[in-house]
């Protein structure tokens, strides 16, 4: 990829922090959640050399749900969700410990890479696929801090299938918050360059259109 990236691409990688947010909300909260959404973000996993910062996500359409959601967290108060953006700092600050400890994204990288090649060779059901990306990020991520503590129903969230899709959507975040570190992203970026993100987050979704 590039060594300079434009506000398209830092709003696209935001796309997917906010992504892996809304969606461990929606599965906290109600079990269910944009299911295409959920691929787009677990795929983003397994880009490890991408050509561009598109086709970590499979382009635009893969975060449409968080480039969306970032609009609304930012622009609109009244309707800001305090879920989506404490889940949506502890991303930041996760993908900022990982890329400062580069022994923990070795053993993780190996791991995915381990995980995709038995995926291929035993076409894994949609079950078991999660419960070891789960387990990968059981591994990896959950003992760093600060830990992310899921608020939602206690029924869903001691439920296997939808704490596994949780895990497996933060796991996606913590790749994506990785990733805009890696481009050169700040977290103060998000207050003096917020403008700029956003007008490049709504010129994404247009074109999308």
């Amino acid at each position: 990829m590039s060594n300079t990236y434009t506000d398209k691409e830092h709003a696209l990688i935001l796309g997917g922090v906010f992504q892996a947010a809304r969606l461990t909300f929606e599965l906290a909260r109600y079990g269910r959640t944009d299911e295409d959404a959920l691929e787009a973000s677990i795929n983003s996993l397994f880009q490890t050399h991408p050509d561009s910062v598109a086709a970590v996500f499979g382009g635009t359409k893969g975060v449409t749900l968080g480039l969306r959601h970032f609009i609304t967290q930012l622009e609109s108060p009244a309707d800001r969700n305090p879920e989506l953006t404490q889940y949506s700092i502890r991303l930041l600050q996760l993908g900022r410990k990982l890329i400062s400890d580069p022994q923990r994204q070795t053993a993780l990288g190996r791991d995915l890479e381990d995980f995709q090649s038995r995926a291929k060779a035993f076409e894994f059901e949609p079950g078991t696929r999660y419960a070891q990306l789960a387990d990968i990020y059981q591994n990896h991520i959950s003992p760093m801090s600060p830990r992310i503590m899921v608020q939602g129903e206690p029924e869903l969230l001691n439920t296997p299938d939808v704490a596994a899709r949780i895990r497996c959507a933060l796991l996606a975040g913590v790749r994506a918050a990785h990733l805009w570190y890696q481009c050169g992203g700040k977290r103060w970026h998000l207050l003096v360059r917020q403008k700029r993100l956003l007008e490049a987050a709504h010129q994404l979704l247009e074109e999308e259109t």
